[in-house]
């Protein structure tokens, strides 16, 4: 649901994408979660990932904020904003 009134990340991780960055745990429901940091939140239903959410790994205690972990895991999929569309969207390195 994008509409949700949120400022969502510019890159949004596929899942399977979605595991912790520093330990590798894939989010099975047990190692990922989200935690709504951000109080104008009011749509938890949204499946996208906002710039403020807290994510948490409880495999490693690490944790980052959408943002953060938004640009780390365009980085490790090797995708960079699309030039042709103003970094609206992203495409892979080649």
């Amino acid at each position: 649901m994008a509409n949700c009134g949120v400022k969502h990340t510019k890159y949004q991780p596929t899942m399977k994408e979605w595991k912790c960055p520093s330990c590798g745990a894939n989010d099975d429901g047990e190692h990922l979660y989200i935690d709504v940091l951000d109080a104008d939140i009011t749509d938890f239903d949204c499946d996208l990932l906002h710039k403020k959410d807290g994510v948490v790994c409880t495999n490693c205690n690490k944790a980052w904020i959408g943002e953060t972990l938004s640009k780390i895991m365009a980085k490790i999929a090797n995708m960079f904003p699309c030039p042709n569309c103003e970094g609206t969207g992203f495409v892979k390195k080649s």
